[in-house]
């Protein structure tokens, strides 16, 4: 299926679109356990928890990795 094979959506607006992709992901996501996990994603999160258990300390807690990449220091 293609947008141009559908005039209501290729005229549609901006945010009539985008109302319509939150529509689609939420369909998606609450039947999340029919897609597939590809062997490529395991593995990293396989390789990733591994990391961690080997060095638990290594990396930043979120509140501090989210602040920085927005600029700005955390909040206590």
């Amino acid at each position: 299926m293609k947008l141009a094979d559908i005039p209501e959506l290729r005229d549609a607006s901006v945010t009539s679109k985008l109302e319509l992709v939150e529509e689609l992901w939420a369909a998606i996501t609450a039947k999340s356990d029919s897609l597939p996990l590809p062997d490529w994603h395991v593995r990293e999160l396989d390789q990733s928890f591994s990391d961690y258990q080997a060095n638990p300390r290594e990396g930043s807690p979120w509140p501090e990795t989210r602040a920085r990449i927005l600029g700005r220091r955390p909040s206590a």
